[in-house]
């Protein structure tokens, strides 16, 4: 009996050992994938200002934007096949594809804060009231006129770390929708 309990109790810590384990694998795998999409997302983040000035560009941003959840599905998969034998269950990888995106989102924000704070001088707010004034000659209805100004007087008022919360808090808010839509890819049974 005084056997069986222990065999027991040493199979349970054994597993509670090996789910510590996986959990710190999977974490430190996320971490590392985390910050590999948050360097495409720093790209996509430099096309896009860049992109102010230079419409052109805007279609690198684009194609990085629609690349991000691509190449993070492949994180994932990558994950799956090196570390679990080609089997992970779909709350490992929405875990896996949360932390991804949470690093992935620390990351650019503080890429779009040092940008703003030390680089920009005001570059971007300018781009952007150009393409306002363009758009203001158009005819577009005064509404739109009405909304586009008041978005400027807006983005003018907000200070480098104003701007990146809300930068932080919209990658957040889009990985929400985007992590389990990327672990079903990612799961297999």
């Amino acid at each position: 009996m005084f056997s069986t309990q222990l065999a027991l109790s040493l199979h349970l810590e054994k597993s509670k050992e090996m789910t510590n384990k996986e959990n710190n694998t999977l974490t430190q795998a996320a971490m590392k994938y985390g910050t590999q999409l948050g360097i495409l997302w720093i790209a996509a983040f430099a096309a896009y200002i860049v992109s102010l000035a230079n419409p052109e560009m805007s279609v690198i941003f684009l194609t990085m934007l629609v690349a991000s959840p691509i190449y993070a599905g492949y994180l994932g998969i990558r994950y799956r096949k090196r570390e679990c034998g080609n089997r992970l269950g779909f709350m490992s990888s929405w875990s896996l594809m949360i932390i991804i995106y949470i690093c992935a989102a620390v990351l650019a924000a503080i890429a779009c804060y040092v940008y703003f704070r030390f680089m920009d001088n005001g570059l971007a707010l300018s781009a952007f009231k150009e393409q306002i004034d363009i758009y203001q000659t158009m005819e577009i209805g005064e509404e739109m006129k009405k909304a586009f100004a008041d978005t400027y007087n807006i983005l003018a008022n907000m200070s480098a770390s104003d701007i990146c919360i809300q930068y932080f808090l919209s990658n957040i808010f889009v990985s929400t929708f985007l992590a389990p839509l990327t672990a079903f890819v990612v799961y297999k049974k």
